[in-house]
């Protein structure tokens, strides 16, 4: 008797299963490190060094200050981290379907990295544009501060004081970002996942090295975020 077939996987879930894991994980890290980046930001902006800043959130605002924000980078997260992880599966799936089942060349990862950082920047720039705001509020004199509640509250505040394409103000630049982080950080993590895989049987060290080469590529580019 020959083996039988396994029957395919039907269904919604594994359709999305690949947004919903990247919007998890994505949210996941933001509750971890917002603390760290709301002092990267103000760096960004000028205040001074790690240790000033933080001293001087401590004093002035509060440890509540670390967390100012966090609604919209929450949001961010499920939007941006969403649509470009679970996009990037997809591409690659169809990718290596066209190519009758073999490994993709870097170039075409890199293209799908590209594509789907595009994509994610598209759909996260509002939550974005939010989160930025918020975190930077603080540093504009009194009678500049939009004062946002949470990220719900300034995107409706955006769109009712400035107009709904504002949501996308900065999606140039932010898209451009996005597409070389995705580029150095999903096409390069792939690549040595592979390499590693079959060359030296190690487990942990294509995401070591996936995650220096789109650091290295998203601090060239970061700075346009803030100005």
């Amino acid at each position: 008797m020959g083996e039988e077939k396994k029957p395919q996987s039907l269904g919604v879930w594994p359709a999305v299963k690949p947004f919903v894991n990247g919007g998890a994980s994505g949210m996941l890290a933001t509750c971890v490190i917002q603390p760290i980046d709301m002092v990267k930001v103000r760096i960004q902006l000028g205040q001074g060094s790690a240790t000033q800043v933080t001293k001087n959130m401590l004093r002035e605002e509060g440890i509540g200050s670390f967390y100012k924000g966090l609604t919209a980078g929450l949001l961010r997260q499920a939007t941006y981290t969403t649509a470009r992880l679970g996009s990037f599966k997809i591409l690659t799936a169809k990718a290596i379907e066209a190519n009758d089942g073999k490994p993709l060349p870097l170039y075409q990862k890199a293209l799908c990295g590209l594509t789907a950082g595009a994509i994610g920047a598209c759909v996260g720039n509002p939550a974005d544009l939010s989160l930025i705001r918020m975190q930077a509020d603080a540093t504009l004199p009194i009678a500049q501060r939009r004062n946002y509640t949470n990220a719900f509250h300034a995107l409706y505040r955006i769109v009712a004081d400035e107009g709904v394409l504002a949501l996308w103000k900065g999606a140039g630049p932010t898209v451009v970002r996005a597409m070389a982080l995705n580029m150095g950080m999903l096409a390069s993590y792939d690549q040595s996942v592979e390499f590693f895989r079959d060359s030296l049987s190690l487990g942990e060290a294509p995401t070591v090295i996936g995650k220096i080469l789109s650091k290295y590529i998203e601090m060239s580019n970061d700075f346009q975020k803030y100005l």
